[in-house]
């Protein structure tokens, strides 16, 4: 925090100062002659500051395109946190986007309960780690320059050293688990810089509690009980596996650059699009009956049992998309519609190769093993293709792109596995392969 780096700047000093911060950093001198001393180290802690005096007052901010520079960075940083907070896969098709100089406009379908989405932009997340002062047996015994009193959730209050050892932004990974009493716990790891550092200071400082901080509330301080090597920890707490499963992902998503203020909150029916969503359904369960009538009339009997396989090819998309609890909008939709193609595609080469094996003089049996075998490499071939462009769209893409990647990746997926497992399945089961009329 600036106030605090010139605070140890003019300490180092041996500057005597008093200082607060409001929308700017206002240092009062006890010694004005000590103005050009002070002048000297602000810019040395950062060119783009500015001062003005006023008696003995200095007040000292940012200058303003530098300013205008930071909102744009602490903005496009903020969509990118918010965007991972809400739809991490892309599944839900959430909409971030820049509005304005300093708002963000997010737009979540298919949520009526907007309290959780609330929850979760309200909180900055955050987390730092620090050692807790043992030396303190009084409140006025503090050191306020070194020193700072933080509360838990219960209102129990810790004298906390202002120095922060590790921030949240050395987490890599953060996920619930459950302690020996099944109750939930946040278990968290470090990358291998803060591990060796979180090594350091674990092994230097047995016997001693570390406060592990949450938007400058105490979630918990534990006494260190011996060095902990591997970069892993975890943060206990009256937590519900709700509570736990949030914290866990407001730390993997990692701490907003500032806090967000919610300002204006519109809930919008779904009738709007309601029309668009229903020519969506309509077009897409005209294209599954038409693909699955001219397989029909092309291979009869084969045609037949495929059209089997493909209503289960969109049964299984369906089922994994609520697992992951997708929101079904019209890019889902049309990526639904574009796989019941590509799964037909696939069972159109089998049923080519088999024919091709029987007009070569081999029995049907045979036929149909050989169809599949030989059909199958062709077959991951154009489907790996699919999931190069769709594992790019997600990568690169967001909102509505990224759900359609995602839709499109499954259904390329469940249709390989209707094609080749299903489809042959209900061959060997329904049809004796003797009396097989091609």
């Amino acid at each position: 925090m600036l106030t605090d780096e010139i605070k140890e700047g003019l300490l180092t000093q041996k500057i005597e100062f008093s200082a607060k911060n409001d929308k700017q950093v206002v240092v009062t001198l006890n010694n004005i002659d000590d103005y050009k001393k002070v002048s000297t180290l602000i810019h040395k802690i950062n060119q783009n500051l500015e001062l003005s005096r006023k008696n003995t007052a200095i007040f000292i901010s940012y200058k303003p395109h530098y300013k205008n520079s930071l909102i744009n960075e602490v903005v496009s940083e903020s969509i990118v946190n918010v965007q991972r907070r809400l739809d991490k896969l892309g599944t839900k098709e959430v909409s971030v986007q820049k509005q304005g100089q300093n708002k963000i406009l997010v737009q979540v379908p298919g949520v009526e309960d907007t309290q959780q989405i609330k929850s979760l932009l309200g909180k900055t997340a955050k987390l730092a780690f620090h050692l807790a002062n043992t030396n303190v047996a009084k409140m006025q015994d503090i050191d306020h320059d070194t020193t700072i009193m933080l509360k838990d959730s219960l209102g129990n209050s810790y004298p906390i050293f202002r120095k922060t050892e590790i921030g949240g932004d050395s987490l890599v990974n953060a996920s619930v688990r459950f302690g020996n009493l099944g109750k939930p716990t946040v278990h968290f790891k470090f990358d291998s810089i803060a591990s060796k550092k979180f090594a350091k200071i674990t092994k230097e400082n047995v016997g001693k509690p570390f406060a592990i901080v949450l938007d400058n509330t105490v979630l918990t301080v534990p006494t260190i009980r011996e060095p902990i090597l591997n970069g892993e920890g975890e943060i206990s707490g009256n937590f519900t596996e709700k509570q736990a499963s949030e914290l866990a992902i407001l730390l993997k998503s990692g701490a907003l650059p500032a806090p967000l203020k919610i300002i204006e909150e519109k809930n919008i029916g779904p009738s709007l699009g309601e029309e668009s969503i229903k020519a969506g359904e309509i077009a897409a369960i005209i294209s599954i009956i038409a693909v699955g009538l001219s397989i029909i009339i092309t291979y009869g009997k084969l045609g037949l049992l495929a059209s089997v396989a493909l209503v289960f090819n969109v049964i299984s998309i369906l089922l994994i998309l609520t697992l992951l609890e997708a929101t079904l909008t019209l890019p889902g939709i049309a990526g639904i519609a574009l796989t019941v193609g590509m799964s037909v595609d696939a069972n159109v080469l089998i049923f080519e190769r088999i024919r091709e094996e029987i007009r070569a003089g081999k029995r049907t049996a045979r036929a149909i093993e050989e169809g599949f075998k030989n059909a199958i490499k062709t077959i991951l071939d154009s489907n790996l293709t699919t999931l190069i462009a769709s594992g790019i769209m997600f990568i690169i893409g967001s909102g509505a792109i990224r759900g359609f990647s995602i839709t499109l990746s499954i259904g390329v997926l469940c249709s390989m596995f209707s094609a080749i497992i299903v489809t042959k399945l209900l061959i060997e089961l329904c049809i004796n392969p003797q009396k097989l009329v091609l």
